[in-house]
């Protein structure tokens, strides 16, 4: 393979990660370069000056590639997608700052940012430090979008970026109790995907958006159910679409395919055993496919927990503890495999799993994950014979309840661990 032809073939990959002419070297190297330089070596045998001047040429044609080659938006996004799905975060920042910085007239970048910050949202909804940067994302996206359409209404992107960021507005306007913009933003962002499709039907990936957005729309509480057939700004599902729309886009298997295959398996883990074991299925290809992406490993041990597959949990989790140095999160895990030892009566391997938590620092986890070691803790100090501490562990569950969600089950285990 001659060097221009390399170069030209590996260009976007080289554009997306040499940020700097000064670090074109080291990038080089780092990438596919080892691939090239056997071949160069082969041809200056016996002829150093010959290996320094296809180096310099290689750079040369290398610069001159990027100066000519800068890629569609559309590639970075998804060079940036795959970054998000290997968990590599920083990586995905360096995407977003440069979409915003040299297509400053797209919303693709701040649609893409917060896409990012929905994914952190939706783990621990009662975390806020996002809210101040996804609304100032939000408003960018919306300004742009909006502009565009204003002067070409059948701009299907236009209207894809704009429901996209209506629908992120829907959650978090939701999660911090705007119901009245949580449900403008969604009946928004029905409406705005809905006509991304009937624009462009082949765009297959507004399908992931619009069944997330007919789902949760579909899964309203009653009260707001029933007004969405008098109130406009209420925005009223499709059940026939949700998931069919979401399994579509999976089967696809376009760059976007892991991302809906990621949340169609987070919604159906909520629909009853036969979905549930669908859910674990998809959550182990994709732990296996994406070893360093923590959400979904995390995703697959609290799947098996919720089936009682206590042994396949307790195995899981000690594989995530041999990989993880992050400590809220192997808190996470110890607490899971704490209570698979409790589910199999081994209250021992239970005491000891939940001993190595640091119960200060676990006041990070997320509300469901407190909650959970709160019962945890309560119901081994009874297996103790403590209690004392087992009944305010289960008064904190209680009084958090009348001020905050709690699982009803959790709850239910609480008021019996008082009963006692």
């Amino acid at each position: 393979m001659s060097e221009a032809r390399w170069i030209l073939d590996n260009r976007t990959t080289l554009y997306s990660n040499c940020l700097s002419i000064t670090t074109i070297l080291k990038c080089l190297i780092s990438l596919e370069a080892k691939v090239l330089l056997p071949d160069i070596r082969l041809k200056a045998r016996g002829r150093r000056s010959g290996l320094f001047f296809s180096m310099k040429a290689l750079l040369l044609l290398l610069v001159s590639s990027l100066a000519l080659a800068k890629p569609d938006p559309l590639e970075l996004q998804i060079a940036g997608n795959k970054m998000r799905l290997h968990g590599d975060h920083a990586g995905a920042e360096v995407i977003y700052q440069r979409l915003i910085t040299e297509y400053p007239d797209d919303a693709i970048g701040h649609v893409f940012n917060l896409n990012t910050l929905l994914t952190k949202l939706t783990w621990d909804p009662r975390n806020t430090q996002y809210d101040l940067q996804i609304r100032k994302d939000a408003d960018a996206a919306l300004a742009i979008c909006e502009r565009v359409i204003a002067n070409n209404p059948r701009d299907h992107s236009a209207y894809y970026n704009c429901g996209q960021t209506h629908l992120t507005m829907s959650y978090l306007s939701a999660m911090r109790g705007e119901y009245y913009p949580s449900g403008r933003h969604g009946n928004l962002a029905i409406k705005q995907l809905e006509k991304t499709l009937a624009i462009k039907p082949t765009l297959v990936e507004a399908k992931m958006h619009l069944g997330v957005a007919y789902y949760y729309a579909d899964n309203l509480p009653p009260f707001l159910k029933l007004m969405s057939w008098f109130l406009w700004f209420i925005p009223r599902g499709n059940p026939d679409k949700s998931f069919p729309y979401l399994e579509q886009v999976v089967l696809y298997g376009g760059p976007f395919s892991d991302v809906a295959k990621y949340i169609y398996a987070d919604l159906l883990a909520g629909e009853g055993p036969a979905q549930n074991q669908k859910a674990t299925s998809m959550l182990q290809e994709l732990s296996d496919t994406y070893p360093g992406n923590q959400r979904f490993r995390l995703r697959y041990i609290s799947l098996l927990l919720s089936q009682q597959l206590n042994h396949e949990t307790i195995a899981a989790g000690n594989s995530f503890l041999r990989d993880s140095d992050d400590e809220i999160a192997s808190d996470l895990v110890r607490l899971w495999i704490s209570r698979a030892h409790l589910a199999l009566n081994q209250y021992e391997l239970a005491s000891k799993s939940f001993l190595r938590i640091d119960t200060e620092r676990a006041k990070g986890l997320p509300p469901w994950g407190w909650h959970s070691l709160l019962l945890t803790q309560g119901q081994l100090a009874d297996l103790n014979g403590d209690r004392t501490t087992a009944v305010s562990a289960y008064q904190q569950i209680i009084e958090i309840s009348k001020r905050d969600y709690v699982s009803s089950a959790v709850i239910e285990d609480a008021e019996r661990g008082l009963q006692r």
